[in-house]
């Protein structure tokens, strides 16, 4: 049996009549030069492979701090807010009393129930189903989550609407076609805008901050009326939302023109 052969040899043969070279190298050395050049190229994929999302993650983690600051900003803004607030409440509680006004803040809302529909699928603007009839109102007239529900006059807290909470100057978008019934300012919802549908229909939108349409006007479905806003007696920004059939109010999330599919 043939012993095997302890070196090989590299030739290099140029085109032409140059003579050729070569070099005679130990078979393990050619061995390891080849297994290391293989491994440095498995570590070069590896590298790049990994390096993209090593900065995507490094990337993520900084915006991540910087949102976390920004938080802790917006939080110390909101004590010192809240901190005046009950200050302006406290003197303003005072000059009513001296000067034999009644007049009461309405109670800041509890965190279980300004959160309760934060994670619900309700305020998609005029979403209707269907409902044919573009004079009656269906759907909701703006984008947001509900912080207060309907509650009927049997209710320990009446309440004739929804308040549907939302950033100041979101567009509120008329439900259904009709004409302007009233534009005014109201002690309790601020500016105020309400549409007649029909002889026995009408939708109240309160709290806003801007009316965009007059008295008498007509309005189709989907028209801006006015800018949400927090104007009356409100303490965060929001839309009070009616719904009245003969002057009675029902609930808009159980509108019975909300025709199911």
């Amino acid at each position: 049996m043939a012993a095997r052969a302890k070196y090989v040899t590299i030739m290099l043969v140029p085109d032409g009549t140059e003579a050729r070279s070569g070099w005679r190298v130990r078979r393990w050395l050619l061995r390891g030069i080849v297994i290391s050049l293989v491994a440095i190229l498995v570590g070069i994929v590896l590298f790049f492979s990994f390096y993209g999302s090593v900065l995507r993650r490094a990337a993520l983690t900084e915006q991540v701090m910087e949102e976390n600051e920004n938080l802790k900003r917006y939080y110390y803004k909101v004590q010192l807010l809240e901190q005046n607030l009950n200050k302006a409440r406290e003197v303003v509680t005072r000059m009513t009393e001296l000067a034999g006004i009644e007049y009461e803040f309405p109670a800041l809302p509890e965190d279980s129930v300004l959160f309760a529909g934060m994670d619900q699928d309700e305020g998609a603007a005029v979403t209707r189903t269907g409902n044919r009839d573009w004079t009656l109102p269906g759907g909701l007239p703006i984008d947001g989550f509900i912080s207060q529900r309907f509650a009927g006059h049997e209710s320990d807290q009446s309440h004739s609407g929804i308040d549907i909470a939302c950033a100041v100057g979101t567009p509120v978008l008329a439900t259904g076609s009709g004409i302007v019934q009233e534009v005014k300012f109201d002690s309790t919802y601020g500016h105020v805008v309400i549409l007649k549908h029909n002889d026995s229909v009408t939708t109240i939108y309160g709290h806003n901050d801007r009316i965009l349409v007059s008295k008498g006007q007509e309005v189709l479905v989907g028209s801006r009326v006015a800018l949400s806003g927090n104007s009356g007696r409100s303490t965060a920004p929001h839309l009070h939302y009616e719904i009245r059939i003969h002057g009675e109010p029902i609930d808009p999330l159980d509108n019975p023109y909300d025709e199911k599919e």
